[in-house]
């Protein structure tokens, strides 16, 4: 089981409005937060997760489309990269097609370590949707990745 984090005053606080950006940036942090502790004795942070798990169902991906995907920046992700390869739980190779791009895979370690890091997050989503329906969960992952959808599309007229 994965320790709680406790919340600050100001994040237990509720503002009179709350937005609904406020509220969805407020959950990212606590997250982050949670993922952080639980990611913490597997020795990985959220980033090095999120490439992880992004490789698993992408794998070859150049560092250009890792970034992407991890929502980082380029040079993060060189910095993530690095640090994986390190610990021997991903490799690159020259693509066949052009080997100017690295393309990026899992090894087996990295594999293993990933299915640990997602029991992680499973018991973190558990926890913060306890009480909420299954019907409910569904609805909800649906809602956000067509916000999703939306946002990386850009708005029209913006």
């Amino acid at each position: 089981m994965v320790p709680q984090a406790k919340l600050t005053e100001a994040e237990n606080e509720t503002p009179p409005q709350l937005r609904l950006l406020y509220a969805i940036g407020r959950l990212d942090r606590g997250i982050t937060r949670e993922l952080q502790q639980g990611l913490k004795p597997l020795g990985l942070s959220p980033h090095q997760y999120a490439t992880l798990t992004v490789l698993r169902s992408r794998s070859g991906l150049s560092n250009a489309q890792l970034a992407r995907r991890a929502y980082v920046t380029p040079q993060a992700m060189n910095q993530v990269i690095s640090s994986l390869i390190a610990e021997g739980l991903i490799t690159r190779k020259p693509s066949g097609t052009n080997q100017r791009i690295l393309e990026t895979r899992l090894t087996p370690k990295g594999r293993r370590l990933t299915a640990r890091c997602d029991r992680v997050a499973e018991e973190i989503e558990d926890r913060m949707l306890d009480g909420v329906p299954p019907p409910q969960r569904a609805e909800l992952l649906d809602a956000i990745r067509a916000c999703v959808r939306r946002i990386n599309a850009g708005f029209p007229g913006g």
